[in-house]
């Protein structure tokens, strides 16, 4: 397994090459291809926003750990958008449908972030570093309620978890449809970039109003858990796997880490994992032509049988198609 460590906001695309091994041009990196395929890109649009897009995915699992040591006296806010679903754009009946879910992280500096990646899954994500007093000029200048600034002044870690609303799923899509060519174009992206920021805004604004009908604040001890949880359930090579026997490893009530894994993933941990190893699975055949017995094998199914029933009720058709694209 693969391990990479961010220490900086602003230098973190130059963190990721080190450890990658991969060079940067035009703030492009490639993901080299001994390792994976795919690309890192990051644009510095004003002194107060970074964003950064990636999308890739690498041959062996890897996680990622964000723990900020820069000066206390740089203070970034971020956000991170998640996507676990290939569309940006999903009516209400089809998010509730799809599985696992896209998200928005949306943290202060202190708050430390890790995630773990399964090999040949896609990983896609956009990041929004924010300056604190780009951050508080946004909130000025569209005089957002006095709530918001005390929370953005608050010096405590903290963190939010939203489900993409059809108003972000909107603007994630028109500004995946731009790349900067002029100033008309970057001009364009850096609105849609601040209409990100406030919409996130919004969004802690109706959780701390009591106007939304679910919590979305996250500790950080709950988040360690869920990556742990994760990591376990992933790295099994058994077909089935005990959920007793890992809340039992992680010291934590099977009923409390069963709530909060639903409740960040949108599904229970077996279907989570059902549907990681599936599309690793899908990933293998395609990319590296192996056999479905080999893949079956090196998803945990005993059964090639069964194996290929399952991934069919799942894509909607057989492993064995893919063998002939």
């Amino acid at each position: 397994m693969l391990h990479f460590k961010i220490t900086k906001t602003k230098s973190q695309l130059n963190e990721l090459a080190t450890q990658l091994g991969g060079t940067i041009e035009n703030n492009i990196m490639p993901i080299p291809k001994h390792i994976g395929n795919g690309q890192i890109s990051r644009n510095l649009f004003t002194k107060g926003i970074i964003l950064q897009d990636g999308e890739f995915n690498l041959f062996q699992d890897f996680t990622i750990n964000r723990k900020i040591e820069e000066d206390e006296s740089i203070h970034h806010f971020s956000l991170i958008y998640v996507f676990n679903q290939p569309n940006y754009i999903f009516t209400e009946d089809e998010t509730s449908q799809s599985g696992i879910q896209n998200y928005l992280l949306f943290f202060n500096k202190h708050y430390s972030y890790s995630n773990i990646v399964p090999a040949y899954t896609r990983f896609k994500q956009i990041q929004l570093f924010i300056r604190a007093e780009k951050l508080m000029s946004l909130c000025s200048y569209y005089t957002l309620p006095n709530e918001i600034n005390k929370q953005l002044q608050k010096d405590e870690q903290w963190c939010y978890k939203f489900p993409f609303t059809s108003e972000v799923q909107k603007v994630l899509h028109q500004l995946s449809c731009y790349e900067i060519e002029n100033a008309f174009t970057k001009g364009y992206i850096i609105n849609k970039s601040e209409e990100l920021i406030v919409l996130a805004l919004e969004q802690v604004y109706k959780q701390q109003s009591n106007k939304s009908d679910k919590n979305s604040f996250i500790h950080q001890d709950d988040l360690n858990t869920l990556y742990e949880a994760e990591k376990m359930l992933l790295e099994s090579t058994d077909e089935h796997i005990k959920i007793l026997e890992l809340s039992d490893k992680l010291s934590i009530g099977i009923r409390k880490l069963q709530r909060l894994f639903k409740g960040y993933h949108g599904i229970d941990m077996t279907s989570y994992r059902k549907q990681v190893r599936l599309e690793q699975a899908r990933h293998m055949i395609l990319e590296q032509r192996l056999s479905i017995t080999d893949v079956s094998f090196k998803m945990g199914y005993t059964s090639t049988s069964h194996f290929s029933k399952i991934f069919k009720d799942q894509f909607g058709y057989s492993p064995s198609s893919l063998l002939n694209k």
